[in-house]
């Protein structure tokens, strides 16, 4: 990318591990420097990279947290709204305070992060906001209602934050990930309760995403490269989501 990160200041939410994890790693390689917003602590520190005990779902906490910004990187540049947390039941029986516990992490933890983060780039003359969504904002995953839901208001808030603070120079993008081969994931593909067959069956080009595939198109949205696009959702699933026949017979696909 040339060298455009050389010295910005890029905030992770949830980048002790997996996707944001390979977002911080990626975008210090290239020169940022980065701090990371996280309520637990990082397996393998990465160099340059200030990490920050914080609950995006609670305003003080986020409010304590960019106060840090402030004063120890004196601002922002790119702000990533990845931090998350995956719950799963059928609607009729979820429990609500935990569907509300999903809501508040996902969804207004992107709303206070991003609302603090408005008035520091205004003042560096512009920046990118990055939030990271998922497909199952997109089509319907039975037992993950909360989360769905979380995502899909999470792609209409990139909509309105881009026209909102266009002219200010700020542009807000999404990227939708869909099967990415995280810990997590790696976790439940060895205890059983994720089955690798079944998910490859629905994913055209056959494999899940690496998080580094993510975290190219997260920077990509953040970069000079990307400088006239805004308020909208990229989707980096290998085709998951625009798959209409699942079972085609053999004469159908290529070989």
């Amino acid at each position: 990318m040339g060298g455009w990160l050389e010295e910005k200041v890029i905030v992770v939410t949830g980048g002790a591990r997996g996707i944001g994890e390979a977002i911080v790693r990626r975008a210090v390689a290239d020169g940022a420097r980065a701090v990371v917003a996280d309520p637990g602590d990082p397996e393998s520190p990465v160099e340059r990279t200030r990490y920050v005990h914080c609950d995006v779902s609670d305003r003080a906490s986020v409010e304590a947290f960019f106060a840090s910004i402030a004063d120890d990187e004196g601002g922002l540049d790119i702000l990533v709204n990845n931090a998350g947390i995956q719950r799963v039941g059928l609607t009729e029986t979820f429990d609500p305070l935990v569907w509300e516990q999903v809501i508040q992490t996902h969804l207004m933890g992107t709303f206070h992060c991003s609302a603090l983060a408005i008035g520091s780039m205004r003042q560096r003359g512009g920046g990118s906001i990055v939030q990271i969504a998922s497909v199952a904002g997109l089509i319907a995953l039975p037992g993950r209602g909360p989360y769905s839901a979380a995502k899909a208001a999470m792609m209409s808030l990139t909509r309105v934050l881009a026209v909102e603070v266009a002219a200010l120079g700020i542009r807000v993008n999404a990227v939708a990930p869909g099967s990415t081969r995280t810990a997590l994931v790696e976790q439940g593909l060895r205890d059983g309760s994720i089955r690798l067959g079944s998910i490859l069956s629905e994913i055209p080009l056959g494999r899940l995403a690496t998080p580094d595939e993510i975290a190219g198109t997260v920077l990509f949205l953040a970069s000079p490269d990307a400088a006239y696009i805004t308020g909208q959702t990229i989707v980096v699933d290998g085709g998951w989501s625009i798959l209409g026949i699942h079972d085609r017979p053999d004469w159908l696909t290529s070989s």
